[in-house]
């Protein structure tokens, strides 16, 4: 039976979902088609987006009467997994989590009078009304986060776009949590950003991005050229719109909303001094406080900006970022790294070029690619999805769980590798846009999208190598269609190159490119509500993944710069060792959550190299550390609030990908003691369907320490990779509790 949501109760039902259509191109772009009766008459619904839907008619594998040995669980559930799979090889999913990412989608349409269809209009409110906070109904800045004053307000503003009353029952108890905050004289600076855009809050309450930063030497510290990819491809387009106060004509609605966002006592709107605001920031909002330094700094600029800066120099400056906005979408082809960028570039793009240029246009069609629809309701993603990071895992943890050798799967992994293949960047960015050459690099998403990330990269190359060297799935590549030496080589040094080699975290592997400035700059980060944006920071993740790829390439290419790639290595392995904390063991993980998951990819790396429990002091400590927060039923909890607090904290409901993330390190790390990783296992298993699915628990990902994203592959990956790493460690035959049957 279909499951009922809160939408539902307040009278807002699913739009019909049998009509829903979900379109998917080779490289791995999606995008949804609402059908009339006719259209869908003639154009089957696939099976995989019944189960995307939550629907009645989705129809699973033939179920078990039981499931009693751990490897033939991790094949019923790569049997139920395969049915997500696409014709172009990647399983879909809603990348979602973060409750800001469909603010600029709605903001940006509004702000430029783009249509939004009446059927999405109605999921974007079902998604945003069932992920209100059951209590108070106001948001916070993710799913599992408490109310914020920046989630409740862009949240209630969007409703309020999206045609909901005021007098609705959702708005109301949200409106009066808004108001219990403080009401939106209190948003962190991207949501005044927004605010200010659609003539809800005054520019002069906003703290100023400069455009003129972009006009200064490279050499100089301070450029943004030198910043985290994320953060300078957000300010880029707002430098833009804050310095030339670019706002939507007030109209109604917005009247009505400015009516309604702040305290009574506050209003009438007219009478607001913004620029006395422009450090207000709500306490439940404040994760990074500013530094002294960026609030002198930001009293200066507003200085500047309001009495010396001449009309020339915003014209010039204002061009300058237009053409660096241009180099970014000629390299993503119009998708921009992320929505929230894309969002502030359609909307400069409009200004400059208006609705009719064709590169408005381009965005118009892009804005479909970042939308997905589930059972809640319809969001914007985090990106336009994770396509080869899903796949190249997939690929991999079906060889490593011994899956490859059953004919069943070969398809699947056949599929996933020609994705993989066609993924490869094969050009290079546009000169002067600020970006590290690509050609031979994976991005996490798409091709299209076009951002090189070295976790991505490695685990790609790895997953390549692994099925083309593999004794049952090798025989259906010929020789000469087998990836080209030269293209592995190229992937090698996009590798190589994002290594930190200077003396800041020697021998980390970071996300996009090397670290370019010194963390320092944090000094000067706006936004408030994330930590450690301003620059490239390393990251275990990175770092193990990337030593997955080069050991990978390295067995089979042992002739290219071997002494090169071993220095790599080895200074690889002393950065992840000396990221070990001193005193409990634990590795901080930073794109999932949280210790439990950088566990698993730390222990990992270090057995690649040989380090074991018997024969590493750090793959000891690091799995007595997991051990000790094993719970009672044989799984783990780690909590969201772990990444927040760098602190482990259980959430008291032991949770499946959890569970497998300890069990993979402590099955590779050789923990001596196999009575811990029988009770996970058995946990594994009965969480499992007689189907082969796993249900969804807790949110498995995060970003910038305080934003929680889903990874809703990861309960059929790692549960797999988990269940096929046990029989092959105890025997095929082997069951938890039982004895060990090696074959």
């Amino acid at each position: 039976m279909t499951q009922r949501y809160y939408s539902d109760e307040i009278g807002l039902p699913p739009s019909d979902r049998s009509l829903w259509r979900l379109r998917v191109s080779e490289l791995g772009a999606s995008k949804w088609e609402f059908l009339t009766e006719e259209q869908a008459r003639n154009d089957p619904q696939k099976n995989s987006t019944k189960y995307h839907l939550k629907m009645d008619t989705f129809e699973p594998p033939a179920a078990e009467e039981s499931i009693v040995f751990p490897i033939d669980a991790a094949k019923k559930g790569a049997e139920f997994f395969s049915l997500l799979q696409e014709e172009s090889g990647v399983v879909l999913h809603q990348y979602i989590g973060p409750m800001f990412m469909t603010t600029g989608w709605v903001f940006s349409s509004y702000f430029t009078n783009s249509p939004i269809n009446p059927v999405v209009k109605h999921e974007f409110i079902r998604y945003i009304v069932n992920n209100a906070h059951p209590v108070d109904g106001g948001w916070g800045l993710h799913t599992v986060d408490k109310s914020t004053c920046f989630g409740t307000t862009i949240n209630y503003v969007l409703l309020r776009l999206l045609g909901l009353e005021k007098d609705h029952p959702v708005c109301v108890k949200a409106r009066a949590t808004l108001h219990k905050l403080g009401g939106a004289i209190g948003l962190p600076h991207w949501g005044k950003a927004w605010l200010a855009l659609l003539n809800l809050f005054g520019w002069e309450g906003v703290n100023p991005a400069p455009p003129e930063l972009w006009m200064l030497p490279y050499s100089m510290f301070i450029h943004p050229g030198r910043w985290w990819v994320h953060t300078r491809c957000i300010y880029l387009p707002l430098a833009y719109l804050s310095a030339n106060r670019s706002t939507c004509k007030l109209d109604p609605l917005l009247e009505e909303i400015r009516s309604e966002i702040y305290l009574p006592r506050q209003l009438p709107y007219e009478s607001i001094d913004f620029s006395k605001h422009r450090n207000t920031v709500c306490g439940v909002d404040l994760y990074y406080p500013h530094s002294r330094t960026l609030d002198t700094l930001n009293w200066v600029v507003c200085k500047y900006e309001k009495y010396l800066r001449p009309d020339w120099l915003l014209k010039k400056s204002s061009k300058a970022v237009y053409e660096l906005i241009k180099k970014e979408c000629a390299n993503s082809d119009y998708l921009c790294i992320a929505p929230v960028s894309f969002a502030f570039n359609m909307i400069v793009t409009y200004l400059e070029e208006g609705p009719d240029s064709y590169a408005f246009s381009r965005f118009m069609e892009r804005r479909e690619d970042v939308i997905f629809h589930g059972p809640l309701g319809m969001a914007v993603m985090g990106t336009n999805g994770g396509q080869v990071w899903d796949t190249a895992f997939m690929c991999q943890y079906l060889i490593m769980a011994g899956l490859e050798t059953d004919p069943k799967f070969h398809d699947m992994i056949m599929r996933g590798y020609h994705f993989l293949r066609r993924s490869q960047f094969t050009d290079e960015c546009v000169d002067g846009s600020f970006r590290d050459k690509r050609k031979g690099a994976w991005p996490f998403s798409t091709k299209t999208q076009g951002y090189t990330v070295s976790d991505c990269t490695a685990e790609a190359m790895k997953a390549i190598l692994m099925i083309e060297n593999n004794d049952s799935l090798g025989k259906y590549i010929p020789m000469e269609d087998r990836i080209a030496r030269k293209d592995l080589e190229d992937a090698v040094e996009r590798i190589l190159f994002i290594q930190n080699t200077g003396s800041f975290e020697f021998g980390s592997f970071s996300s996009y490119e090397q670290i370019r400035a010194t963390p320092a700059l944090e000094c000067l980060s706006p936004a408030e509500v994330f930590n450690n944006i301003m620059v490239e920071y390393p990251y275990v993740e990175c770092t193990d993944s990337s030593v997955f790829g080069l050991v990978s390439f390295s067995t089979y290419h042992p002739d290219y710069k071997p002494e090169i790639i071993l220095k790599s290595i080895d200074t690889a392995i002393a950065y992840i060792e000396d990221a070990q904390d001193k005193f409990d063991g634990s590795w901080y993980g930073s794109w999932g959550i949280c210790y439990t998951y950088a566990a698993m990819f730390a222990v990992e790396a270090l057995e690649t190299v040989g380090k074991v429990y018997s024969t590493s002091e750090h793959v000891k400590k690091g799995l007595d550390f997991l051990i000790s927060k094993q719970e009672e039923d044989g799984g783990w909890s780690e909590s969201m609030k772990s990444c927040e607090t760098h602190t482990y904290i259980p959430t008291g409901q032991t949770q499946v990908v959890q569970t497998a993330w300890a069990t993979i390190a402590l099955i590779l790390g050789e923990y001596p003691d196999r009575r811990p990783i029988d009770k996970a296992i058995q946990l594994i298993m009965e969480r499992q369907s007689l189907h082969g699915e796993w249900n969804f628990e807790y949110i498995e990902g995060v970003f910038n320490h305080s934003c929680a994203i889903e990874y809703p592959t990861y309960r059929f990956l790692f549960p797999i990779k988990a269940l096929g790493l046990y029989a092959r460690r105890f025997g095929g035959n082997a069951v938890p509790g039982g004895k060990i049957f090696l074959e």
